[in-house]
C-alpha cells in the first residue's frame, strides 16, 4: 500500500511539473547543439582514479524534468586502497570487478533544463565478482592447503541523489556534474565456489566449513548456506543490502 502510494505521487509530480513547463520558453543557449541542444553525456573524474569508470547520458525532458542512465565498470583488479584497512596478506590478493547500470529522474529544483539543484530517485543494479577469496585446510599430510574461492554478488537496490549541475561556456555547452550524496538499499544474493585438486578428508570438511561460517558470522543481517565436500567449498549469501554514492562528472551538451 506504501508503495502504490509513493509511486502514485511520483506519477502525479512528474505530470504537474511537464505541465506547468509545457509553455515555458526555452531558454537561447538550448539553441546551441549538434542536435537539439536537449542531450547530455559525461564522465565520472572521480571514480577514474580508482579504476572505476562511469559515464552518462542525460535527457532534458522539460524545465525541470530530465532522465537519465550511467553505465559503470570496473575492470579485475586489486580492491582499491585495502593496504590502508589491513595487513592481511591474503586480503590484499582478492581481485576485484564491477558493473553496474542506473536509470533515474531528475527534478532540477532551481533554474531548470539541466542546471541547479537537483533531487534524483534512482534503480541500481550492480554485480560485484570478487576473485581469489582465500580460505585454508590441511590435508591427510597435515599439510595446510588453500582454496581460492571466487564468485559473484547481485544487487538490486533503489534511493535518492542529491546534487548540483552547471551548464558553463559562452555556449553553455560545458556541463559540470557534482552528485553530493546518493544513498540507496535494497537486496543481495551471492554464489561464491572454490575447487581443489587435493582430497578433503571429512573431519577437514567439517572443520573447514565451520571455519567459513565463523568468518560470515561478523557480517550483520545476512543469511548464508554453506557446503563443503572432498574437493570443494561452496557458499551461498542473501540478505539487505545498502551503499552510499557520489561523483563528480563533466560533460557535453549537444
Amino acid at each position: 500500500m506504501k508503495r502504490s502510494i509513493v509511486l502514485g505521487l511520483t506519477i502525479f509530480l512528474s505530470f504537474s511539473l511537464f505541465s506547468q513547463n509545457s509553455t515555458s520558453l526555452k531558454p537561447d543557449y538550448l539553441s546551441y547543439g549538434f542536435l537539439d541542444g536537449q542531450t547530455i553525456v559525461k564522465f565520472n573524474l572521480l571514480g577514474a582514479a580508482v579504476r572505476n569508470y562511469s559515464f552518462y547520458a542525460e535527457r532534458i525532458l522539460s524545465k525541470r524534468v530530465s532522465v537519465l542512465l550511467s553505465y559503470n565498470v570496473m575492470p579485475k583488479g586489486g580492491v582499491p586502497y585495502i593496504g590502508q584497512f589491513t595487513d592481511d596478506e591474503s586480503a590484499k590478493s582478492i581481485r576485484l570487478g564491477t558493473f553496474s547500470f542506473t536509470p533515474e529522474v531528475r527534478f532540477y529544483l532551481a533554474s531548470g533544463y539541466g542546471g541547479g539543484f537537483y533531487i534524483a530517485p534512482y534503480y541500481r543494479y550492480e554485480r560485484f565478482t570478487l576473485y581469489q577469496l582465500s580460505t585454508t585446510f590441511t590435508d591427510d599430510n597435515d599439510d595446510e592447503r588453500t582454496i581460492d574461492v571466487d564468485g559473484s554478488l547481485n544487487t538490486h537496490s533503489g534511493g535518492i541523489l542529491l546534487g548540483c549541475q552547471w551548464l558553463v561556456g559562452s555556449k553553455k555547452n560545458i556541463v559540470l556534474d557534482w552528485s553530493i550524496l546518493g544513498v540507496h538499499g535494497g537486496k543481495s544474493s551471492g554464489d561464491f565456489t572454490g575447487i581443489t585438486d587435493e582430497t578433503i578428508s571429512p573431519e577437514d570438511q567439517q572443520t573447514l566449513k565451520q571455519d567459513i561460517e565463523d568468518g560470515l558470522e561478523d557480517i550483520p543481517m545476512i543469511k548464508s548456506e554453506v557446503s563443503v565436500d572432498e574437493h570443494s567449498a561452496n557458499i551461498k549469501i542473501d540478505g539487505p543490502w545498502a551503499f552510499i554514492r557520489g561523483s563528480f562528472s563533466v560533460g557535453y551538451r549537444f
